[in-house]
Order: structure tokens, then C-alpha cells, then sequence
């Protein structure tokens, strides 16, 4: 049972450390479910609230090679990465962007003022410059930045002069589509008006933030649901930047995702108080 892991400890980045610390902890969980003996589906089911974990130990669905130690550490590990660090890292770039561009935040306030406070995701998801506000979050954020490679194991692929035989890996990173300027004119500045008018279906195709085609992030709904109502909550408080500049959300360094400069505190910020409140 892989608990201590020295050598990629020893080998990895320093920044890269904490990522090994969670990999532990998510193994101690899964080792404990494990071993615990409660069946939730049975007669020794102790009617507490179980994690995921233990639907997918007891499921009469799933073969035993789903349920080993290593396939449920990787999927919880997957469940840490995708579910949760692509997320915040969509809602601290885009919330960064509004409190760096106060014209932008104004028009945002605006338009949610047409909605309660308490409008669903299905609502928020029809407002026309809150959508495009989050598309550019979600632009800026560009998703898995490393090189996903991919094969068609028994065909020729053209690609302009080339002729790439069969196996042949292809792969390519989120920021080249991403910062393209064929695509994204000035493709550093937070623009939601990039989104919206003319041209701007046609140019939802080359958004990559979340993968393309049959493996296209599974998640990606969930996550939208959680960035409009996330967005929409915090742009009902003033809030003030502090000690935070475009350095800490500008792609610096690529570690699986984007990364800042290696000294960023992240994106911080003062609470002033509710919008149109004292």
C-alpha cells in the first residue's frame, strides 16, 4: 500500500510536494474504508452518511478490479484535482478580472440586478453577460495545461503536408488554442465582450479549458452550475483587492495546470460590505 512515497518526494519540484501529501491522505481514507466491515447495502449497515468511497466497495455493478486500493485512490485522487482545483482556479481568475476592471463589475452588478438574489442556475445560465464573463474565466484558466496525447491506432491522419502514420501520438496544450490570437484577438486581456455578438457561437469551438470531443471533462456541467452561482454570490459584495496583482493569476509555470509566479499568496482580497450597503 503505497503511504510514503520518498523518491518522488526527493524528485518532484518543491511546489509539487503538496501534491504527494494529498495522495497520502486520500490513500489513508480509502485504506480505512477498506477495512471497515459496515456494509451499506446490508444488514450490518450502521445508517450513517458513507462517502463515495464505499458506494463503489459495495456496488454489485462493479468488478473487483474497480475496488482495489488503486483504483480508488486514483479516483479519488481525480475527484480532489478535477472537482475541485480546476473550479477554483476558474472562480479566483474570473473574480480577479471583476475586481481589476471595475466597468466590467458594474455591468455584471447590472444585469444580476434583473434576477433575485436566489435565482437558480437554470436562470443565471440566460443572462447573456454573466455567461460571458464566465467563459472567459474559464479561457484564461485553460483547464489541463499538459499534453493529453492521443492515437488513432489504425489509421493515416493528414494534418496540412503531413502524413502521420498509424500510433503516431498527437497532442497539443490548451494554451496555444487558448491564447491564440487567430482566435482570441489581444487574447491576454479579460474581455467578456469576446463572447458575445458577432462570431461568438463560432468561436465557443476553440475553447479547450475542458477538453473536446468524446473525452471531454465528464464534470463539466457540475462545474458551470457551481461558477454561475459561485460568481453570481460573490459579486453581491464589495470587495477590494489586497496585495494582489495580475501576477498572481498570469500563466507563469505550467505543473499539470497553470501556475502563477512561485511567490504568489494567491488572490487576496478585503470584504467592504454588500453591494449598495454601508
Amino acid at each position: 500500500m503505497p503511504i510514503g512515497y520518498p523518491v518522488y518526494t526527493i524528485m518532484c519540484p518543491e511546489r509539487l510536494t503538496p501534491v504527494i501529501g494529498i495522495s497520502q491522505k486520500v490513500g489513508a481514507q480509502v485504506a480505512q474504508v477498506l477495512a471497515d466491515s459496515s456494509d451499506i447495502y446490508g444488514k450490518n449497515n450502521c445508517d450513517e452518511r458513507k462517502t463515495i468511497f464505499y458506494e463503489l466497495r459495495d456496488s454489485p455493478l462493479l468488478p473487483p478490479d474497480e475496488k482495489s486500493f488503486n483504483r480508488l485512490l486514483h479516483e479519488g485522487l481525480l475527484l480532489v484535482a478535477a472537482g475541485s482545483e480546476a473550479t477554483a482556479k476558474s472562480l479566483y481568475v474570473t473574480h480577479y478580472h471583476l475586481l481589476a476592471n471595475s466597468h466590467i463589475m458594474k455591468k455584471l452588478r447590472a444585469e444580476l440586478q434583473t434576477v433575485p438574489s436566489t435565482a437558480s442556475w437554470a436562470e443565471l445560465e440566460q443572462l447573456d453577460y454573466l455567461s460571458a464573463v464566465i467563459w472567459e474565466g474559464n479561457r484564461l484558466n485553460f483547464g489541463l495545461t499538459m499534453r493529453n496525447c492521443r492515437t488513432a491506432p489504425f489509421e493515416t491522419l493528414r494534418y496540412k503536408n503531413y502524413n502521420l502514420p498509424p500510433g503516431t501520438p498527437v497532442s497539443t496544450m490548451s494554451l496555444f488554442v487558448n491564447a491564440s490570437e487567430e482566435y482570441y484577438p489581444d487574447p491576454w486581456t479579460f474581455d467578456p465582450e469576446r463572447w458575445l455578438g458577432e462570431g461568438s457561437m463560432e468561436r465557443r469551438k476553440y475553447m479547450t479549458s475542458f477538453g473536446k470531443g468524446a473525452r471531454r471533462c465528464i464534470g463539466v456541467n457540475l462545474a458551470h452550475m457551481e461558477i454561475y452561482l459561485a460568481i453570481a454570490a460573490l459579486v453581491r459584495y464589495d470587495l477590494e483587492l489586497f496585495e494582489t496583482d495580475v501576477s498572481d493569476v498570469e500563466f507563469r509555470h505550467e505543473y499539470m495546470t497553470f501556475q502563477p509566479k512561485l511567490d504568489s499568496k494567491g488572490v487576496r482580497a478585503m470584504v467592504k460590505g454588500r453591494t449598495g450597503e454601508p
